[in-house]
């Protein structure tokens, strides 16, 4: 019976090893945080090899590199780790998504294309489960209902707050001109920085943000840190109304 424990203790200590190297390697992915996790993962294969060969100065030595080169990551890739932690506490057993209302969808869809005929950039961003407040706090707070007129006045060119992105939380417009972080990440060179920063901030939460290209007329959508591009407004309307559907029960 001993014996038959032990076997268990030890597969599930090989599987849980195995489920956070494939997560370290599916979160940094992309990123320029990769070759150093890569590099990590040479060290810690070394080490084993060392000790199982008894080869104890080389393991020491080893050992105390290795330390100062974890310290080193900690503060160099402190924008990965940060996003990593805020992507852990968005837990849906936790937490509630507001349900959109159809108008707000259709309010959103309608101005986004409406810009996009008209070469007008835009970001909108919908949060779900995370709050943005620190994002929204450095904007222009406003408050206000959600409709097509108002998101196409406040990105009109000649609006002061075109240049940042709006916040829509709980069916209000909370904030208008605020800057959002931008990916890090390996994107295409035409990607410009309303898609980055669309890419970042849903990196960063579980926030949807819709692009309009002003170079291309087109509109895009950001989730999860990866991007839909050139959508159509039927698929744009059925992928928000998925995304904002109600994930928990009071």
């Amino acid at each position: 019976m001993d014996n038959v424990i032990a076997v268990l203790r030890h597969g599930l200590d090989i599987l849980l090893i195995a489920t956070a190297i494939f997560l370290l390697l599916r979160f940094f992915k992309g990123s320029r945080a990769m070759n150093v996790l890569y590099g990590l993962i040479l060290i810690g294969v070394v080490i084993v090899l060392a000790k199982a060969l008894e080869l104890r100065a080389f393991s020491d030595l080893v050992n105390s590199l290795a330390q100062v080169f974890v310290l080193s990551i900690v503060i160099i890739f402190q924008p990965e780790i940060r996003r990593g932690l805020a992507r852990l506490g968005v837990n849906p057993i936790f937490q509630k998504v507001f349900q959109a209302d159809k108008e707000i969808i259709d309010a959103i869809v309608e101005a986004s294309y409406e810009m996009a005929s008209k070469r007008t950039g835009a970001l909108i961003v919908v949060t779900r489960q995370s709050g943005l407040k620190g994002i929204t706090d450095h904007g222009t707070r406003l408050n206000s209902e959600v409709t097509a007129e108002l998101i196409l006045s406040i990105f009109n060119p000649y609006s002061p707050l075109h240049d940042g992105a709006i916040v829509i939380t709980e069916n209000r417009i909370v904030a208008a001109g605020c800057v959002l972080p931008l990916s890090e990440r390996d994107h295409p060179r035409e990607l410009g920085t309303r898609h980055r920063a669309a890419l970042g901030i849903t990196e960063e939460s579980d926030a949807v943000a819709i692009v309009v290209s002003e170079e291309r007329g087109k509109v895009s959508m950001a989730y999860v840190g990866e991007l839909v591009r050139d959508m159509t407004p039927e698929q744009l309307t059925r992928q928000l109304s998925t995304l904002m559907a109600t994930m928990a029960e009071e």
